[in-house]
């Protein structure tokens, strides 16, 4: 049950850090501010002032994008989910970046401008975010105590002689031992009275 509910767990991790480097790579061929596609954003731009020259499509944003959706499959092949949270946090990076820039322009940045492919980069990446975590696994290391280190009856606590593995002069008789009656009292004892 629990193999069947960690493989659920990452199977659905798994569809949406996919999902999120689709609609991530998805988002530069839509505008990201004014007119201008995320196509025509030129790398550079993100670590320097930003400019109004364009871009090639190999020189643009694309490249972030391109690089989270690599990380996600590679991390669904490979299994390793940081690698989701990785490629989430490229593209949030990417989007930051890109707003930050943009902000330090003469003319700004205003909310009315902003096209559909920075929130739709976000999204992508805090969705890939979320595949990470969603497919955590959650092993929890199993701490004996000291009642389940001991194989004792229900109905009664044992003494210190009465553990197993330990030998004593002393020990009481477990209840499903067939010298005892439905009241915990030994058959002999009964015989005396």
């Amino acid at each position: 049950m629990r193999s069947m509910l960690r493989m659920t767990r990452w199977m659905t991790g798994a569809l949406l850090a996919v999902c999120g480097a689709i609609i991530a790579f998805w988002s530069v061929f839509l505008t990201w501010y004014g007119s201008r596609e995320g196509t025509d954003i030129r790398i550079q731009d993100l670590f320097n002032q930003m400019t109004l020259q364009s871009s090639s499509t190999a020189g643009s944003i694309l490249i972030p994008m391109a690089v989270a959706a690599v990380l996600v499959l590679a991390g669904v092949i490979v299994g390793w989910r940081w690698l989701w949270a990785l490629a989430g946090l490229v593209t949030i990076t990417a989007v930051y970046l890109w707003g930050l820039r943009q902000a330090q322009t003469v003319p700004g940045l205003h909310a009315t401008l902003v096209g559909a492919g920075p929130p739709l980069a976000f999204s992508g990446g805090a969705l890939m975010l979320l595949g990470s975590v969603v497919a955590a696994s959650r092993r929890r290391k199993h701490v004996a105590t000291g009642a389940e280190e001991r194989r004792v009856s229900p109905e009664w606590t044992p003494n210190a002689a009465t553990e197993v593995g330990r030998s004593g002069s002393h020990s009481e008789p477990r209840m499903d031992d067939p010298r005892m009656d439905e009241h915990g009292v030994r058959r002999d004892e009964h015989q005396h009275l």
